[in-house]
């Protein structure tokens, strides 16, 4: 099977490429304009603005009405209330399988990690995507049976999680690669300090250029 070509938007946004088509994880207030073109699918972990920016999705999807978004019911809401098509959302409630933009997705339905207990935690999907590439979105869920996780996009930084717990999810799913994603709060002095932290973590860890392709 042809490899995936994987870009960088920032922070959690992250395109997966191939034979043509293109599925965008993520792409929040943060995201440049260029992860909202020419996107045969999105996936939503949660309604976050760092993680979904509805205007730009919602634009996105009715220049193309080909393309999709798989995302909680919160995301689908907000998409809609924005003039989204009700045909181009799918609204994912719980752990289950389905295809986008030509590759096999695995949604695992759980909740954001907790900021603090008088905050509430929405809905949180993970995305397992070609049965190897995981995004976690804004946690560290536990994965079924029988998925070995080769590509590991971790978050890294955020007022949610230690990189202690980071360390510890690596440690679990042992990954060949490890991406560090979820840095979009980190200064030049914060993302040097995550690089040389990440010697402790077992795996090749690689950091993505924004806006480079690379294949994984």
């Amino acid at each position: 099977m042809p490899q995936i070509a994987v870009t960088s938007f920032g922070h959690s946004a992250l395109r997966l490429e191939r034979d043509g088509l293109s599925l965008v994880i993520d792409p929040g207030v943060l995201a440049p304009a260029a992860a909202f073109d020419d996107v045969a699918a999105f996936l939503i972990t949660h309604d976050h603005p760092d993680h979904v920016n509805t205007a730009l999705v919602a634009s996105a999807l009715a220049a193309d009405p080909r393309s999709r978004v798989w995302a909680p019911r919160d995301v689908a809401d907000g998409l809609a209330a924005a003039g989204t098509s009700a045909d181009q959302i799918d609204v994912v409630t719980d752990s289950r399988a389905f295809e986008a933009a030509g590759m096999a997705v695995e949604a695992i339905a759980g909740v954001h990690a907790e900021v603090h207990d008088t905050l509430p935690s929405p809905v949180n999907l993970a995305y397992v995507i070609d049965g190897r590439m995981l995004h976690p979105g804004d946690a560290f869920p536990a994965l079924p049976d029988g998925i070995d996780i080769e590509v590991l996009f971790l978050p890294v930084s955020g007022p949610w999680m230690r990189f202690a717990d980071a360390v510890d999810y690596v440690a679990a799913l042992r990954p060949r690669v490890i991406v560090p994603i979820h840095d979009g709060d980190l200064n030049d002095v914060g993302l040097t300090l995550t690089d040389q932290m990440s010697a402790i973590l077992p795996g090749v860890y690689h950091r993505l250029r924004v806006g480079e392709p690379v294949q994984l």
